[in-house]
């Protein structure tokens, strides 16, 4: 036990999840700053020298400790709109979101989106990839201590205005990293490799075929993944195939005028087929919703490594059908499950998505036998495979950085601790802390005061030092 020292942590519960290997029973979890140094089981801990352990240890006893949820599809801007439509159909719920939000201040789109971190970080989560019209998002994240990818997204149907439209969203995104230098939390979490910024082509019926492959050529350049909507609606397949009247009328709305000539589609593709057509399917593309596929749309998600973000309650609240999950298991595509927005779905709890999904698709499908420990998977690992972070977080792994959710085990049948997995994924566990970068978001079930407009920046959390060990926030 030498590699250890003063410097470590040490974090006991019943049971270490670390997703990439089997599970721990009465193991302890190291951690040193920001990283995971490893687990071991109790009985090493007990052998470790008592003063150093006493000072720097938490016992959580029933409890689980499991990689920080990743939720693969949000969009914080909106979160402040929860609730105000839970029965129009897509496209009129889509134009009441824009009409109750498109003279929002930056003001009134920050504190929108700090209402969604701190629902995120209530529900354990750690990561988020997060589409944003207004990059609030971004600052959101960066200063509640949260790890995201944010896409700034990307609106343009005119293929001859092509080459301005993305300059002027570059300008945007140029902004945006510039204004890191005068704001302290934003300028942290881009350093601390917590935050990247990135580009999100809204969907197929709102981007071009060459603003989308412009997009996706930047993307590649960078090293980062490109954001877009996918085979939501089957409107939005008609349109692309051969017409959708109701997403014409929405399209000029949107876009304030007359449709400009738009050759690229009405060739008898579905949304997917159409992507491929025009080579915008890539390893670096993350799909969001992939509703409205058959098989040959899900070979050609899975021929180009295409990931996908699986939204079944905002799939099913927006009347837009049940994705084919299955079948995309089958073929070996990345996924994780994303909430979408707060003003499409219950809540921002990604580990409910995931219980919803389980059940629905047990109900539409007789078939489905998917466990509870595959399910975490795809909360964590698996997400962070799709969104190209693993190598930094989504499981309790030497080397990533320390990003974990405890919950506790403590008010369940010993019958049901025994089974952690489903615990976790079918209720009855609490989630109690959030640990992202080795800081505290939330302990004991308490979070941070969310910072407010005007005030000096602060992160939420407390440093992960020894003094701070047992206090709650």
């Amino acid at each position: 036990m030498s590699e250890f020292d003063d410097a470590h942590r040490y974090l006991l519960a019943r049971w270490i999840l670390p997703i990439s290997d089997a599970p721990v029973e009465n193991g302890c979890l190291v951690i040193s700053d920001k990283r995971i140094v490893g687990i071991i089981s109790r009985a090493d801990y007990e052998k470790l020298p008592g003063p150093a352990k006493r000072q720097n240890s938490i016992e959580y006893g029933e409890a689980a400790i499991v990689p920080g949820l990743v939720n693969l599809h949000t969009h914080l801007d909106y979160s402040a709109l929860k609730h105000f439509d839970n029965y129009s159909n897509f496209f009129l719920w889509i134009r009441k979101l824009i009409g109750n939000s498109w003279q929002w201040s930056q003001e009134q789109w920050l504190d929108s989106a700090l209402v969604g971190a701190r629902e995120v970080i209530s529900s354990a989560t750690s990561t988020l990839a997060d589409s944003s019209p207004s990059g609030a998002s971004a600052r959101a994240i960066a200063l509640s201590g949260l790890r995201g990818v944010v896409g700034l997204e990307l609106f343009g149907i005119d293929e001859e205005q092509e080459e301005k439209t993305f300059e002027i969203w570059l300008q945007k995104y140029q902004g945006f990293m510039d204004s890191a230098s005068k704001e302290p939390s934003l300028k942290k979490a881009l350093e601390d490799d917590r935050l990247q910024i990135t580009i999100a082509p809204h969907t197929p019926y709102s981007v071009c075929p060459s603003l989308i492959r412009r997009s996706l050529a930047w993307c590649k350049e960078k090293g980062l993944p490109l954001f877009i909507h996918i085979a939501e609606s089957e409107a939005e397949c008609r349109w692309i195939a051969s017409g959708e009247p109701q997403l014409d009328d929405f399209l000029k709305e949107a876009f304030r005028g007359e449709l400009p000539s738009t050759p690229w589609r009405g060739h008898g593709l579905s949304p997917v087929q159409h992507m491929e057509k025009f080579g915008l399917l890539d390893h670096q593309v993350l799909a969001a919703h992939v509703v409205q596929m058959d098989d040959d749309d899900i070979e050609l998600l899975a021929r180009h490594k295409v990931s996908a973000a699986h939204c079944p309650r905002s799939n099913s609240r927006l009347r837009n059908g049940i994705a084919p999950l299955m079948k995309m298991i089958t073929a070996g595509i990345e996924l994780g499950f994303g909430t979408d927005s707060a003003a499409s779905t219950d809540d921002l709890n990604v580990l409910s998505e995931a219980r919803f999904a389980w059940d629905l698709h047990r109900a539409a499908n007789k078939e489905f036998s998917e466990s509870a420990e595959r399910a975490l998977y795809y909360l964590t690992l698996g997400a962070a495979r799709a969104l190209k972070v693993d190598t930094k977080t989504g499981s309790l792994s030497e080397g990533k950085y320390a990003d974990f959710s405890v919950f506790s085990l403590a008010d369940l049948p010993e019958i049901a601790q025994a089974n952690p997995f489903e615990c976790l994924v079918y209720g009855g566990a609490q989630a109690k802390d959030l640990v992202v970068n080795g800081v505290w978001l939330m302990r004991d079930g308490y979070i941070a005061d969310t910072p407010k407009i005007g005030a000096t920046e602060r992160q939420i959390g407390a440093d992960f030092t020894a003094d701070k060990l047992g206090s709650k926030i």
